[in-house]
């Protein structure tokens, strides 16, 4: 009588071997598509975060190009600030009941950065400075 060798010896391991490939090949694939998710939202987030800086950088230097302006009487500076403001191309109003000086700066994704100043006699203070979101 001749013995039969069993392919079991042969079959269970290259069948196992074949699901540990396909778990390791999905758990890659995962991994991969996990990586390109969060390189997608790290870049997003440079872009509003580099936007909102450019804004507030901008809005910076607008302020310290309006600082002489400051020193006249709040009526008047309003009227030649919004009036400066205006020329470069920016939105701006000026309220001369409650002396309140509003205008907004592009901020890319991010949004506008809004900004309300109140007028002083002698100089201002910042009442509003956000971030508002598109939409």
């Amino acid at each position: 009588m001749k013995k039969h060798r069993s392919s079991l010896a042969v079959g269970f391991p290259t069948i196992v071997n074949l699901l540990l490939l396909l778990a390791f090949t999905c758990l890659a694939l995962l991994s991969l598509s996990r990586a390109k998710a969060d390189q997608m939202a790290a870049r997003h987030s440079w872009r509003v975060s580099s936007g909102y800086f450019q804004a507030d950088s901008r809005a910076e230097q607008l302020l310290g190009a309006m600082e002489e302006t400051f020193a006249l009487p709040p009526g008047e500076a309003g009227v030649e600030i919004e009036a400066w403001l205006n020329d470069q191309g920016i939105a701006a109003f000026y309220d001369q009941t409650a002396a309140l000086l509003s205008f907004t700066l592009p901020a890319g994704e991010a949004g506008t950065l809004q900004i309300t100043l109140h007028l002083l006699p002698n100089g201002f203070e910042i009442t509003e400075w956000r971030l508002a979101p598109h939409g």
